[in-house]
């Protein structure tokens, strides 16, 4: 049997591309890390490049290039054309809900294009689709089906691949495949993959099952719109969608109980749910999400808007999956989509009764569909070939992007003429490294081989000690400029996570997925790394095969502070995506107040080692 080479790609928020090659993914990166544009949108060039170069293969071998998304509609498109998601500002969102959202919506007239209305060809950003031939005056299937061929052309072009291998793929069910073959569950019998997002096309909620013969779907709609409703609240307290909804949940445990109950009786009879169909749907459709529940919410607190709303999810979503379990009498739960990236709904959903194991993938939301393009297209294969697709191995390596060797680093460092005032120690051990963080220093790592999806997980992360109490407000104000209410979170190796956490069922927590209680004992020395609205910890359990060198860290932190875990926080600026280069880590450092940078196996300080 030949091998089979998949390239997938995504172009929408955080846009991606990974190489999968027979079940097995070799590379993945976001293009934002290249473009330094967070969340960037488009064809992610740099990405593929990055991933072929690493793989080693020329781009001749590759079997199929399947896109993440079947098509796009004319708002779809101009979305890409803007990088919407990217490149908006605040202000930039109510102008859209003012001047279109609100006249098609609620006036139901029949205006300008959403292209012309945001502002047209003078806002178009650099990409490397040639969209010269998208007229939007022509229709909706004429426009899908010109920027189809343009997809098709702009792979062709720029890879030299034929148009012929390539391949979109419906939106939602990718989810599904990275829910499920990411995960080591093969239980065919008692596991049920379910999924809810925004926007996933024709659905943005589903239940699907796993078989000998492939994932089989099973039902879903386009109305539970838990994530829409999620991205226009935030746009309601003045923060921005595609980027801010984290704060949301993050801001909820703060609310009182009076402020919440307020604002729950507001959402508490949108939604229902479809027992027939087991999924959940509208019970009271507004006719928009934004201004009929500004003005609903109208004179309630921010904070009171922000618990009521995450209580009503984790209600709604409790309910659907508890119908679920007892109808379909499945136990082992499957679960992605962008709502998936609410970690203390997740933790709530685990505690369910009849749960089994419930298993979050790596970064849930859209990014990771190029996973899941790719195991669907090596589902296939494998089924072309009479092979068990049961048999695809799981995603067993998150560190899928780009190193840098010592070299390169040190050219980093002798280019950039403004560290002559730091200090800068080569051949830095862990132990060393230990002693430091032990003193209260706060230090970034930029070690190895990047971590792929929107949680730093060790090797492109900002680390300190767990138990020393101003440490929050340092990183925060000097380092992070983030709200003062948001948590940071701990990874724990897994030696001390049984003591520490509350997780009697053993849930996986590899990728921050899942939030769990902090056991009492424990709340003191991980005061850092814990909500203190709920003492919840949203935790990387570490196991030392993942990553050793990181592993052997925090082990070495352990004799010093008594507790096997660490803070661990993405290594960047508030506003700017995760570090990709060596320059990237040294301009944070410079900008910030960092104590101090790690680059493998150098050491740049603020500070003398004695």
């Amino acid at each position: 049997m030949n091998d089979h080479i998949v390239l997938s790609i995504y172009e929408g928020h955080m846009a991606s591309s990974c190489l999968m090659i027979n079940g097995k993914v070799i590379s993945a990166a976001h293009e934002e890390r290249f473009s330094r544009i967070k969340c960037d949108v488009g064809f992610p060039f740099q990405a593929i490049n990055y991933c072929i170069k690493y793989a080693g293969i020329e781009y001749s071998q590759i079997d199929k290039v399947v896109l993440s998304n079947l098509d796009f509609n004319k708002n779809g498109i101009a979305n890409l054309m803007f990088k919407r998601p990217a490149l908006y500002s605040i202000d930039d969102w109510i102008y859209e809900n003012n001047n279109y959202w609100r006249e098609t919506l609620i006036n139901k007239k029949n205006i300008e294009t959403y292209y012309e209305i945001m502002g047209g060809k003078k806002r178009v950003k650099d990409h490397y689709y040639d969209f010269s031939n998208i007229n939007f005056r022509e229709s909706q299937e004429v426009c899908k089906k010109k920027f189809n061929e343009i997809r098709k052309e702009t792979v062709s072009n720029l890879l030299g691949i034929s148009k012929n291998k390539v391949k979109f793929l419906p939106h939602y069910i990718l989810h599904h495949y990275h829910a499920y073959y990411s995960g080591k569950n093969r239980n065919v019998n008692k596991t049920i993959i379910l999924h809810q997002e925004g926007d996933g096309g024709r659905y943005n909620s589903g239940i699907s099952i796993p078989t000998n013969k492939g994932i089989k779907w099973i039902s879903g709609n386009n109305q539970s719109d838990i994530g829409r409703l999620y991205q226009w609240v935030t746009l309601i307290l003045g923060m921005k969608p595609y980027h801010h909804e984290y704060k949301i949940m993050g801001l909820a445990p703060f609310s009182n109980t009076y402020e919440q109950a307020k604002t729950y009786e507001v959402f508490k009879n949108i939604f229902k749910l479809n027992r027939k169909k087991l999924l959940i749907e509208y019970s009271n459709k507004p006719k928009d999400l934004y201004f009929s529940f500004k003005r609903l919410l109208e004179g309630h607190r921010f904070d009171g808007i922000a618990g009521g709303l995450q209580k009503y999810v984790e209600d709604i979503l409790g309910d659907w999956l508890n119908l679920i379990l007892k109808t379909t009498k499945r136990n082992n739960v499957c679960y992605g989509g962008g709502v998936a990236m609410n970690v203390k709904a997740n933790g709530i959903l685990a505690k369910n009764s009849y749960v089994k194991d419930f298993f979050v993938p790596l970064s849930p939301g859209d990014e990771t569909n190029i996973f899941g393009g790719a195991y669907l297209s090596t589902e296939k294969f494998y089924l072309k070939n009479n092979l068990n697709p049961n048999k695809l191995p799981p995603l067993a390596n998150v560190y899928l992007g780009p190193e840098f060797s010592n070299s390169e680093i040190e050219k980093s460092i002798i280019e950039n003429k403004k560290l002559k005032n730091f200090n800068i120690y080569e051949n830095i051990s862990n132990e060393s490294i230990a002693k430091i963080l032990a003193k209260g220093k706060v230090l970034g790592r930029f070690v190895g081989k990047s971590e792929y999806g929107q949680r730093a997980l060790g090797n492109r992360s900002i680390i300190a000690c767990t138990n020393i109490n101003e440490i929050v407000n340092k990183i925060n104000s000097q380092i992070k400029y983030r709200d003062f209410w948001m948590p940071f979170c701990p990874t724990i190796i897994d030696s001390d996570s049984k003591k520490i956490l509350d997780n009697t069922k053993n849930i996986s927590s590899k990728y921050m997925t899942m939030s769990f209680s902090v056991k009492e004992k424990y709340i003191k020395d991980m005061l850092g790394g814990i909500h203190l609205g709920d003492n919840t910890a949203r935790p990387q359990i570490l196991s030392k095969s993942d990553n050793p060198l990181f592993y052997d860290l925090i082990l070495r932190l352990k004799k010093y502070i008594g507790i096997g875990a660490v803070i661990n926080t993405s290594f960047n600026l508030h506003g700017e995506p995760i570090v990709g280069h060596p320059n990237d880590a040294i301009s944070t450092l410079i900008r910030s107040n960092l104590d101090g940078v790690i680059l493998n196996n150098f050491l740049i300080t603020r500070f003398s080692i004695k």
